[in-house]
């Protein structure tokens, strides 16, 4: 007996062979690229091997050594419209917790464990796995169809989907951005910040504390006072779907030693936005925040305040085709009606959507109906994260079904 087949929609040639499929996915997740420092060519190596003998044009394009990003193309006969499907393969750094090799890609029954495979490996295999089954099809496609395998999304995307933005590289008609939306259709997500806050003190010796300027103490006075002066101001802005703004204190560093005053304390941290907020607004709250805590100080201190990362938030009509497309194609494979829904995330379709590409956030490999508060709940970034293989091979067949719909 050959090995069992998961069948496109009946009107593509081509077909996935189960073992094949999940094989190439484990393969997948076992590449190291978390990010940072991300070497994501090593995914980028892995899919080129698979698609360049089956007829894709095959480019190459990285912000640094060893990052790059892979778009694969599979001309149609007509070269319009065009589909793109984009996805990342950097995946974050492994946390406590893990009962199994984060990069082990172990299968148990019909789960599959690893590190990135829900955000997002499982999305990026699942729709190179579609674009074969055209390309081994002996239909063509009337219009093109372009794989973007991209770097750094974890980190805002500035070296991947960012980088091709700034270099003019994306251009298309529709784009699916494959990260794991479940039953849902994605529509908005919050934009991004990422701030460094240098405080400078006076350095003394802990015998004479009065002497110094405690650069730590000062870090504590201002994440106590954000909490207090913008966690109302944050709770006021709401939106009716996204969740409101938000801060999250990321990494905190200084002083040199235990019995020396700390002459100097740097924070990194987050700030998410609705898409309504502007970037200079939401920086001008946080040094106004920091001012008034050292201009009520009687010791003297000084800080620095740069802003690291900017991304803006996004909202697409949920009338747009690229979106209504993809839930016509979801009840074509499964019977069953999506919804409309957002990410408290961030992802990469801002840079497609700004690159006047129609655009959709969709990645139906994790069913989900939750509701209320617990429809932003999610395992990704969590131990022993993990797909259901099922929905997964389900997946596969809802982007086979779309791309038929838009280009067949």
């Amino acid at each position: 007996m050959g090995r069992p087949r998961v069948p496109g929609d009946g009107m593509s040639d081509g077909s996935v062979e189960r073992d094949d499929a999940v094989a190439f996915l484990r393969e997948l997740v076992r590449l190291d690229t978390v990010n940072p420092p991300g070497h994501e060519s090593r995914a980028a190596d892995l899919i080129q091997a698979r698609l360049q003998p089956l007829g894709f044009d095959i480019e190459r394009a990285g912000a640094e050594p060893g990052r790059d990003c892979l778009i694969a193309t599979l001309r149609g006969a007509e070269s319009a419209p065009t589909l793109v499907f984009n996805g990342h393969v950097d995946v974050q750094p492994v946390g406590p917790g893990w009962t199994r090799d984060p990069f082990g890609a172990e299968v148990e029954g019909e789960l599959l464990y690893g590190n990135g495979v829900r955000d997002m490996k499982a999305g990026v295999a699942a729709f190179v796995l579609a674009a074969e089954s055209f390309a081994r099809s002996t239909r063509r496609l009337r219009g093109d169809l372009v794989l973007q395998a991209v770097a750094d999304e974890v980190s805002g995307g500035t070296k991947g989907t960012g980088y091709l933005f700034a270099q003019n590289r994306l251009a298309g008609d529709f784009a699916v951005v494959c990260e794991p939306t479940g039953v849902d259709v994605y529509v908005a997500h919050r934009g991004m910040m990422w701030f460094e806050l240098t405080i400078h003190g006076v350095p003394a010796h802990s015998g004479r504390p009065w002497l110094g300027v405690n650069a730590i103490a000062k870090a504590i006075d201002v994440v106590q006072e954000l909490g207090r002066s913008l966690g109302p101001v944050f709770a006021a802005r709401t939106h009716p779907m996204l969740p409101s703004p938000s801060i999250n204190l990321g990494r905190i560093e200084g002083g040199a030693k235990e019995n020396l005053v700390a002459a100097r304390c740097r924070l990194a941290f987050d700030r998410r936005l609705l898409p309504d907020e502007t970037f200079d607004r939401a920086e001008a709250e946080i040094r106004d925040v920091i001012d008034r805590v050292r201009a009520r100080d009687p010791e003297n201190w000084t800080f620095e305040l740069e802003r690291t990362i900017a991304v803006p938030g996004l909202e697409i009509d949920p009338q747009t085709p690229i979106v209504q497309e993809c839930q016509r194609a979801y009840l074509d494979v499964t019977g069953e009606a999506s919804r409309i829904g957002c990410t408290s995330g961030l992802e990469d379709a801002h840079w497609l959507a700004r690159a006047g590409i129609q655009t959709a956030m969709f990645g139906p490999y994790v069913y989900k109906r939750w509701e209320g508060e617990n429809r932003f709940d999610a395992t990704t970034g969590k131990p022993d994260e993990h797909i259901s293989i099922p929905q997964w091979l389900t997946a596969i067949r809802i982007y086979t079904r779309l791309a038929q719909r838009l280009l067949g």
